[in-house]
C-alpha cells in the first residue's frame, strides 16, 4: 500500500508552523528539515561583530540567527529560507517586522546587511564552505541583498560583496586590513580585531 506523501508547505504556512519544539526549520522543497544548533564559536563572532556595528548602526536594527529570511529556491539549492549569523536591518524594515513574527519574506524589502560565519571546514568541497560561499551567495545576490558579508575563522579572512549591475563583487580582507564596506563607511574595524573579540 502506498503512503500518500504530504502536499509540500507555502511559505505562509511554513510561518504558521509550530511543532512544540525549540528547532528551527528551513523549508526544503516544501517540507520541513531541522536546522541544527548554530556552533557557540560561530554566535560569539557574529555577537561581536553586532557589537562593533552597534558604532555605526542603531542596535533596534541589529538581528542575530533567529530572524528567517524568505530566499528562493535555485537550481540544485532548494531552501527557501535561511537564519543569517547577523542582519542589518533598515529602518523600513524594522519597523514592517514590529509586532510580527521575526520572518522577512519576499514581499518585504532586504536588509541592509546579512553575514554569514563559515562553520569549520578542511576543503572548499566541504558543505560548510559551499554553503556560505556558494548556495547562500547565489540566494542572497539572486534576492538582491545589497550587502553580504562572509566572515571565515578558518581562512581568518572576511570576504565582503557588495551587488553592482546585478552582480557580487567580492573583496578579501586578512589581518590588520581594515573591514571596508560601502554600507558602513565609518566602520573601524580589522579582520584581526574581528577574530580577538570573537575569542573573548
Amino acid at each position: 500500500m502506498t503512503q500518500a506523501q504530504p502536499k509540500p508547505l507555502t511559505f505562509i504556512q511554513y510561518l504558521a508552523q509550530n511543532d512544540g519544539t525549540e528547532y528551527r526549520h528551513e523549508l526544503t522543497n516544501g517540507v520541513l528539515i531541522d536546522v541544527p544548533p548554530e556552533s557557540d564559536d560561530n554566535i560569539s563572532l557574529a555577537l561581536a561583530l553586532a557589537e562593533c556595528l552597534k558604532q555605526v548602526v542603531s542596535w533596534r536594527l541589529l538581528r542575530t540567527h533567529a530572524t528567517t529570511l524568505q530566499v528562493q529556491s535555485l537550481p540544485g539549492i532548494p531552501q527557501e529560507n535561511r537564519f543569517p549569523d547577523l542582519m542589518v536591518l533598515t529602518p523600513e524594515l524594522a519597523d514592517q517586522l514590529r509586532g510580527r513574527s521575526s520572518a522577512i519574506t519576499l514581499a518585504m524589502p532586504n536588509p541592509a546587511l546579512v553575514v554569514e560565519v563559515v562553520s569549520p571546514y578542511r576543503s572548499s568541497t566541504d558543505d560548510n564552505f559551499r554553503r556560505d560561499y556558494v548556495d547562500k551567495r547565489q540566494q542572497y545576490e539572486q534576492r538582491g541583498i545589497a550587502n553580504y558579508w562572509i566572515v571565515d575563522p578558518t581562512a581568518a579572512r572576511v570576504t565582503v560583496l557588495v551587488l553592482a549591475q546585478g552582480g557580487y563583487q567580492a573583496e578579501v580582507f586578512k589581518g590588520r586590513s581594515q573591514i571596508i564596506s560601502p554600507a558602513f563607511p565609518t566602520l573601524a574595524l580589522t579582520v584581526d580585531q574581528l577574530f580577538a573579540l570573537g575569542s573573548q
